[in-house]
């Protein structure tokens, strides 16, 4: 896999937890889909992806 295909697949794992993330109404669910999506945002970062310095305000931009 290169890496603009792990790119992709990060991204893609990113939305999928973005749809888990909806209508969570478990709290300790809600904060490790939080903290995966953290890490998947960080390895975007460390693979050169510009991306903002803090996910969260990246899902309250996007509605999620």
């Amino acid at each position: 896999m290169d890496m603009n295909e792990q790119i992709a697949r990060i991204n893609e794992a990113r939305a999928l937890i973005a749809a888990a993330l909806k209508n969570c109404d478990l709290p300790q669910i809600e904060m490790m889909l939080r903290n995966a999506d953290m890490e998947l945002h960080w390895a975007l970062w460390n693979l050169g992806v510009v991306v903002s310095h803090r996910p969260e305000l990246e899902r309250a931009n996007s509605g999620d």
